[in-house]
C-alpha cells in the first residue's frame, strides 16, 4: 500500500533536518511514479503531546496519492561489532519499505550487532544506516552506498565527510567507523575496526 518511506527525528518536539528528506522523497517519488508529487511529504504534520519529549522517531509512509505518519520513541542502539555479509543483487537505492532482502542479510549476523554490507566487492552500508570511516585525520563514507542517506548527503555538504570508493582491503587502512542515519549524527562513540568480522 506505501511501497515507500522516510524516517525523520523528532527531537523534543522540533522535526530536524526535514529539508534533506523532502528532496530525498521528491527524487523517489519522480523515479517511482514518473511525476512530481502533488502533495508535500510533511504538509499539515501535528506532533502528538505524548512524542514532544526526548528523540523520536517519525516515519512516513507514502504512495502515489497519499501518507501515513507514524511515530515512536527512539533509542540508539548500541553497536560494538559488524559482520561482512557479500550481496550482488541488491538493490535499495531508495527507501523502499519492502525490506526482505535486507532482512535476510541482518540475520546472517550470527553474534554480531549489525553487519556491513559488500556489493561488487565495494563497502556499501549496515543494514540500516550508512557508514563513516575515520583513517586518523578524515571521516570517509562509500562513494556507492545502497541507499544515499539524508545525514551523509547533509554531512557531505558541510564538508564534515568526504567520498570515496572503500573496498574490503581498505578497511585496514582506518581506525574505526560509524554508523550514521536520521536518528544517529556524528555525536556518537567510535567503533573500533577491529570490531569487523569477516
Amino acid at each position: 500500500m506505501y511501497p515507500l518511506f522516510e524516517s525523520l527525528c523528532v527531537q523534543d518536539g522540533n522535526l530536524l533536518n526535514a529539508q534533506w528528506h523532502r528532496l530525498r522523497f521528491q527524487k523517489a517519488f519522480k523515479s517511482l511514479f514518473n511525476t512530481s508529487p502533488t502533495f508535500d511529504l510533511l504538509e499539515g504534520i501535528q506532533i502528538p503531546q505524548t512524542f514532544a519529549q526526548g528523540r523520536v522517531k517519525l516515519k512516513v509512509l507514502y504512495n502515489a496519492t497519499e501518507r501515513d505518519f507514524q511515530f515512536q520513541h527512539y533509542k540508539t542502539q548500541n553497536i560494538q561489532s559488524l559482520r561482512l555479509v557479500v550481496t550482488e543483487d541488491l538493490d535499495y537505492s531508495h527507501k523502499y519499505s519492502k525490506r526482505e532482502k535486507l532482512e535476510n542479510l541482518f540475520a546472517l549476523r550470527d553474534n554480531c550487532d549489525d553487519i556491513l554490507i559488500v556489493r561488487k566487492s565495494l563497502i556499501t552500508d549496515s543494514s540500516y544506516a550508512n557508514v563513516i570511516f575515520f583513517d586518523g585525520l578524515d571521516w570517509w563514507t562509500p562513494s556507492h552506498p545502497l541507499l544515499e542517506g539524508t545525514c551523509r548527503a547533509r554531512l557531505l555538504t558541510q564538508g564534515l565527510i568526504k567520498e570515496k570508493i572503500i573496498k574490503v582491503v581498505d578497511l585496514k587502512n582506518f581506525k574505526g567507523l560509524k554508523l550514521i542515519n536520521a536518528l544517529r549524527d556524528m555525536d556518537q562513540p567510535i567503533i573500533p575496526i577491529e570490531s569487523l568480522v569477516y
